[in-house]
């Protein structure tokens, strides 16, 4: 079964398109498991309070391990089970936020430890589409200062969110087949719309599922 996943910088809309995503599916027949990162496996909730703990200022290498914990657990007893299981598998987050979070941020090379570390955590286990969300970071910006949903992360105050966007820019370079850039300055469900149009590619190869 396909295996989607959904990125771009705090603000993007990932939330909602990825809540679309999975209605829209589920409403032509399919079985979705919808999940998260980190906070996705049995380690993801612990991770993610590690790394938006006030108190600390982790290098970026520091964060590539501890979200790699989390994503191996992740991988390996939700979302190749799922696939397993003849589900749809929508992620929020994946590898390529380490890329973008992490790597691309650092003033030291860990290039080489994200490809390492991948081949160990990932494998093959890589989405067939991946959607990235990109839009300008001042309209980013708006957004999250607009934003009112009950999540606090302080790790937002002092990330280079430009960095982060040529990281997932990068990514969708170095991937064209896997990766698709999606405007998204736009109203969300014209951001839906643009997303369900190269799904639809993937409809055609895989039968509903109850």
């Amino acid at each position: 079964m396909p295996f989607i996943s959904i990125e771009g910088i705090d603000g993007s809309g990932k939330s909602e398109q990825v809540k679309r995503l999975v209605e829209h599916l589920r409403g032509v027949g399919h079985s979705v498991l919808q999940t998260k990162e980190p906070d996705g496996g049995h380690l993801g909730s612990e991770v993610r309070a590690i790394l938006t703990h006030p108190d600390r200022n982790l290098a970026p290498a520091e964060q590539l391990l501890l979200v790699s914990a989390a994503r191996y657990d992740h991988v390996k007893n939700v979302i190749r089970p799922a696939l397993a299981n003849g589900e749809w598998v929508i992620s929020d987050r994946f590898v390529d936020s380490t890329y973008a979070f992490q790597v691309a941020v650092s003033d030291v090379d860990l290039h080489q430890l994200f490809r390492s570390v991948g081949d160990v955590v990932v494998g093959t286990t890589l989405p067939d589409l991946t959607f990235i969300l990109d839009l300008p970071l001042e309209v980013a910006r708006g957004r999250r200062e607009q934003r009112n949903d009950g999540v606090s992360d302080p790790a937002e105050a002092t990330r280079d969110f430009a960095a982060i966007r040529n990281g997932l820019l990068e990514v969708a370079i170095e991937n064209p087949e896997r990766c698709h850039i999606i405007d998204a300055d736009q109203q969300p469900s014209v951001v839906a719309r643009d997303i369900w149009r190269l799904v639809e590619r993937l409809l055609r190869d895989s039968p509903a599922t109850h």
